[in-house]
């Protein structure tokens, strides 16, 4: 590594770790900002609300990143060439390439870091946080009856019911389907279920047990049955399953999930795609803010930090539509997360052709 290339590493980290902060603590302001009427009248203890406030810090890191990317390669170019420094450059053979490679570096292997983050800690700590929020913070679940219910209680278990009172762990008129390989395999048929702790399983009482096999179907009756479903009653509060909370592979296989039960699963496929392309946001927003930069030399700091901000929105405008034209099934999942960074990557292309190189 040359001593030109430390420096202009040094150059775009120092902006780089000052902006992902301060976009990261606006944003996570806001947002408890937003949710202080429930917690200012939540009964969970203070420790509880910060640990589910803190957990959601690398929720909203990883997604400014890239305007902390953006902000950083207009300080560093912008700075670099005000002054003078790209004109003693050249004087002395650096290429203008060579100028440029450097920042293109350092937000390739912040793509790379951000990848591994979002693979990593921010899936497990944003489900932490959101999981403490719905249970101990603002517990709707408490004062909620679901009435004609269709509830996931495990890989292979479907469960519907006439009603669910969750905080009495009751289930009225419920139908528990285990899956097999080709179908559903045994059905529990009951008047009632009630979840009981000490045997960590939902017990069905005065129904039917029916096994599906090769030769027909095979009834038995029951008084009490203790059932394979060991989902507690918070787990089967019907909620959907935010892609944050996934992983690329989990958010894969949880659309197979869905789908199999009949669901729509292009929510998590086009969210498993777009886990790929925003890391790589970062690289292409960077090659964007070169040419940009370079225009906006002679401006101040303030004008790369509102450009940064202006930029980024665009951005992150277009990926909402391209997610929201993936959802609806108009476009391939894969077309749709990465249509802001084709059109992005494409006008960045053009600009930076443009210049003099």
């Amino acid at each position: 590594m040359t001593i030109y290339t430390r420096y202009m590493i040094g150059k775009f980290m120092r902006p780089f770790g000052f902006g992902l902060g301060l976009f990261a603590v606006l944003i996570f302001l806001g947002d408890t900002f937003d949710k202080m009427n429930p917690i200012m009248r939540s009964h969970a203890p203070l420790t509880t609300i910060l640990e589910c406030l803190w957990l959601g810090v690398p929720y909203w890191a990883v997604r400014v990143i890239p305007m902390a990317t953006l902000l950083a390669t207009l300080v560093a170019v912008g700075g670099f060439v005000q002054s003078g420094e790209w004109l003693a450059s050249q004087a002395c053979g650096i290429k203008t390439k060579t100028f440029w490679l450097p920042v293109l570096g350092c937000s390739l292997a912040v793509s790379v870091l951000a990848f591994a983050a979002q693979e990593t800690v921010m899936p497990a700590a944003w489900a932490r946080s959101r999981r403490l929020w719905r249970e101990k913070v603002h517990p709707e679940w408490e004062w909620t009856k679901y009435q004609n219910v269709a509830l996931l209680g495990g890989p292979d278990q479907f469960v519907q019911a006439r009603q669910f009172l969750p905080k009495d762990g009751k289930l009225e008129r419920p139908i528990l389907e285990i899956m097999g390989a080709t179908g559903v395999d045994r059905q529990l048929d009951a008047k009632l279920a009630f979840w009981d702790g000490e045997r960590g399983r939902w017990v069905f009482h005065d129904g039917v047990e029916r096994r599906f096999t090769g030769d027909g179907v095979v009834e038995t009756p029951f008084t009490t049955t203790v059932s394979e479903l060991d989902a507690p009653p918070l787990d089967l509060v019907p909620r959907a399953t935010s892609p944050d909370e996934l992983t690329m592979r989990e958010a894969l296989a949880y659309s197979r999930r869905v789908g199999r039960f009949g669901g729509s699963p292009r929510e998590y496929e086009v969210a498993a795609m777009a886990k790929v392309a925003y890391p790589f946001t970062n690289l292409i927003i960077c090659a964007l803010g070169i040419p940009i930069a370079m225009r906006l030399r002679k401006s101040s700091r303030v004008v790369s930090f509102c450009a940064a901000l202006a930029l980024s929105f665009v951005f992150l405008w277009m990926m909402e539509i391209g997610r929201t034209l993936g959802v609806s099934g108009q476009v391939p999942p894969l077309v749709s997360a990465w249509l802001a960074n084709a059109g992005f990557g494409a006008l960045a292309f053009v600009l930076i052709r443009r210049w003099d190189l």
